[in-house]
């Protein structure tokens, strides 16, 4: 009757406004039956048994006992209506011909322990990590009015807002609602601090990490798979995969989430049996990253547990290359079983963790040099036509009657003739007889040895550089 009344409680109070509410699970009502060996029996006598700390126990209807045995310390509340009778009539002859002790055990369980909280706020798609489960610094933390509780808790921790029945707490109220008497001071054991921050909505667009510590103390089933994988924000090893990348400046979390699970469903790729994650976690040197995990535990056929997990890992790790939603070397992917070739990926071993494709920022960086080196040779190049167009135009000239010498006469363009006739005149023999025809130089006889460095100049005519006009002396 209890779990009905939080139930729809629970389905009344969740709001269309975005806020997470997370409710505690356990109480040590009286009827609850996770409190007893056995299910209550009139003609059994009850112990409540000694834990070595205080605790409450509410009774919320009435119960016929044996006998009653309690503790050295403790508190036996009850409800509206409620009572305990120690008689044994209205029962018939022989009915309690051997009665049994039945013992009442209260129990403390963490406010860590993912297995202790339950939220209505959950994805049709997608399951909750563990770290995801436990209340974090955004949610809404509620209490059942008609119950009592014993929470260990022994760390720090945030919380959006706190509800304990219909009293909203700040901060300054749970320190002074721990520290009043009876039945609330019996509610919080070990309490290190409670924070209240009164913001319930996470604002970042990548996504908000939980930031309380996650309690893994329960023990965990056995996996049926070779080599399970252990993930960050999860308790226990599971069968199967995981996928994670770090976030691009940009990146929306729940537009990724939408898109993941549309993919999903176009490709006819979830179930029942396969149960994937999406969170955001921290990692070495407060990275984050995005963590997507893929687990089942489906054993039939030879591959056994994992198989099929590992394959729709390999087909998101391919989505989120394809798309275009992250780098490749910011991608990883671990595989509990053998990986499976695809599109971009390579055969892996088991548990390997890889980077998707090209390390593109090695791309980014070759293409950026050879850009800078493009421009360099084209300045360069600039430079270098320029300095030859104003030395071309700066060179001296020599100045016949009939006009000017067309081209200066440097090694680069001087004509020379290969001197193997002795008929054949040589381009400064020309010139030297058309200066002397002029009379721009004395007449001198033709000779090889002649040299020209004492002809008369008239003013506004350079001297002609006959030496070095031929690079090959003439036969």
């Amino acid at each position: 009757m209890s779990l009905l009344l939080i139930l729809s409680a629970v389905l009344c109070a969740e709001g269309s406004n975005g806020v997470v509410r997370k409710y505690w699970v356990h109480s040590n009502n009286w009827n609850n039956p996770k409190n007893w060996d056995v299910s209550p029996d009139p003609c059994d006598p009850v112990i409540l048994s000694d834990r070595g700390y205080d605790y409450s126990v509410l009774v919320t209807s009435r119960a016929h006992l044996n006998s009653l045995e309690f503790p050295s310390t403790g508190e036996l509340m009850f409800g509206d209506r409620a009572s305990i009778t120690f008689s044994l009539s209205g029962l018939g002859p022989g009915q309690c011909s051997s009665p049994v002790s039945n013992t009442y055990t209260a129990r403390q369980y963490s406010w860590g322990d993912p297995n202790n909280w339950y939220s209505p706020s959950r994805d049709p798609i997608f399951s909750t990590a563990d770290s995801d489960r436990i209340p974090c610094w955004t949610d809404e933390v509620v209490f059942n009015e008609s119950s009592v509780f014993n929470v260990l808790l022994d760390k720090s921790v945030e919380v959006g807002a706190l509800k304990i029945g219909a009293e909203d707490l700040d901060t300054e109220d749970v320190r002074a609602y721990t520290l009043g008497s009876g039945r609330s001071q019996l509610q919080f054991i070990n309490l290190a601090q409670l924070i209240v921050t009164g913001r319930t909505v996470c604002t970042n667009h990548q996504g908000c990490l939980c930031g309380n510590q996650l309690d893994c103390s329960s023990e965990c089933p056995r996996r049926d798979c070779a080599k399970p994988i252990k993930s960050k924000g999860m308790c226990c090893h599971y069968c199967g995969a995981e996928v994670r990348f770090r976030p691009p400046a940009g990146f929306y979390l729940e537009k990724f989430k939408k898109s993941l699970g549309n993919f999903l469903k176009d490709k006819q790729l979830i179930n029942d049996d396969i149960s994937i994650t999406v969170s955001l976690q921290e990692y070495e040197l407060s990275t984050l990253n995005v963590l997507i995990t893929v687990s089942d535990s489906i054993t039939d056929g030879i591959e056994g547990a994992g198989y099929e997990s590992s394959r729709i890992a390999s087909k998101i790790h391919d989505y989120i290359l394809d798309y275009d939603i992250v780098r490749s070397s910011d991608l990883f992917i671990l595989q509990s079983h053998l990986p499976y070739k695809s599109e971009a990926t390579e055969s892996l071993k088991p548990n390997q963790t890889v980077a998707g494709g090209i390390q593109s920022w090695v791309l980014y960086v070759v293409l950026s040099v050879s850009f800078v080196l493009l421009i360099i040779i084209v300045v360069l190049l600039f430079k270098c036509s320029r300095r030859y167009r104003d030395n071309s135009n700066n060179q001296p000239h020599v100045r016949l009657d009939h006009g000017v010498l067309p081209r200066t006469l440097d090694r680069r363009f001087k004509p020379c003739v290969p001197a193997l006739d002795q008929d054949i005149p040589t381009y400064e023999e020309v010139l030297m007889e058309d200066m002397l025809t002029r009379g721009i130089a004395p007449d001198q006889p033709r000779s090889q040895d002649t040299v020209l460095r004492s002809a008369p100049r008239r003013p506004g005519y350079a001297e002609i550089p006959t030496s070095d006009i031929c690079d090959r002396a003439r036969v």
